[in-house]
């Protein structure tokens, strides 16, 4: 695991309060340290509500830690310009598309390699990763993906919608300014994916997945479903593995740590602050089958599954 990362604290935005903290290079922030994000982790912050990011000036390594917005964007952009950067150390939920591409078109164009240091997930997965030179995920670590999600004003509150939802609902809100900025968005991500050849199977059949749970579960109560209903978890997102990023089309990819056995899944999410259910481990063809029976009918069927085996059992035993 990385150590002590002594650092020139650029900025810290809380997401919940909307406020930054900019601290100049020369003041006594310098002086303090901004540590791995695995020693953040291990001293109680394993919910990521912050923006930060810091430099490791003896490797020249960039620290990016929580929500990817346009002041880390912006951050990412100033060390960039002024140190000779030679990697990337990332722990995200993920965050702002444009922003996150804006990061990734840096790493690209600064031949960055990126390390991960606990998540990389959403955004990071989808722009940052597959930009970075080379890659290394670290032993606790993951890389995962799910869908995409559109933040937009509802009555003074920021609200979200899934973006296969969210050009049908500006259009029948007449949200214009909205649906214009939506659609740029959209075509510079299929433009950037198509720049360096990823493909689209894996979120297309996550994307199955969410119509399934939609269909036959309701995406707000699949929560309070879970223990009723098999072949149904609350799943937010799919932990890719080295074979299914490189499927993709992600080049790079040097040490890649993968949990490989059940205890060690738990042990990574009890470690990152997951719900056990968080997580999908699997192929594309299991994820897109997951809550493909409606509810109720599972039941059914495992009952029916249980009394025929019991019967099975009884009838073997009577002969």
């Amino acid at each position: 695991m990385k150590t002590l990362l002594p650092a020139l604290l650029l900025s810290l935005a809380s997401t919940t309060a909307g406020a930054a903290y900019s601290v100049p290079p020369d003041s006594v922030a310098q002086r303090s340290h901004v540590r791995s994000p695995h020693h953040m982790r291990e001293n109680g912050l394993r919910h990521l509500n912050i923006s930060l990011v810091g430099i490791e000036q003896d490797s020249m390594e960039l620290v990016l830690i929580g929500t990817i917005d346009a002041r880390m964007a912006q951050a990412v952009k100033d060390y960039a310009d002024r140190y000779p950067l030679r990697a990337v150390v990332v722990d995200s939920y993920g965050g702002n598309i444009d922003s996150a591409m804006d990061i990734a078109a840096i790493l690209r164009a600064k031949k960055l390699d990126l390390i991960v240091d606990g998540r990389c997930l959403s955004a990071c997965a989808n722009y940052l990763f597959p930009t970075a030179a080379r890659k290394t995920v670290l032993p606790g670590s993951v890389v995962g993906i799910h869908n995409i999600r559109v933040t937009y004003q509802d009555k003074g509150t920021v609200a979200l919608v899934p973006a296969t939802d969210a050009a049908r609902l500006f259009q029948s809100r007449g949200d214009m300014d909205s649906l214009k900025q939506f659609q740029r968005t959209q075509r510079r991500e299929q433009a950037f994916y198509r720049d360096l050849g990823i493909r689209q199977d894996n979120y297309q059949a996550y994307l199955r997945y969410l119509a399934n749970r939609k269909a036959n579960f309701g995406i707000e109560t699949i929560a309070a479903k879970e223990a009723a209903f098999e072949g149904c978890p609350p799943v937010q997102m799919w932990a890719l593995e080295r074979a299914q990023l490189e499927a993709m089309g992600v080049q790079g990819i040097g040490e890649f740590w993968f949990p490989a056995t059940n205890r060690e899944r738990q042990e990574l999410a009890l470690d990152l602050g997951f719900s056990p259910s968080f997580l999908y481990f699997g192929g594309a063809s299991d994820m897109a089958q997951l809550c493909s029976t409606p509810a109720g009918l599972l039941s059914r069927l495992a009952r029916r599954f249980k009394e025929a085996y019991a019967g099975v059992r009884g009838h073997g035993q009577a002969r």
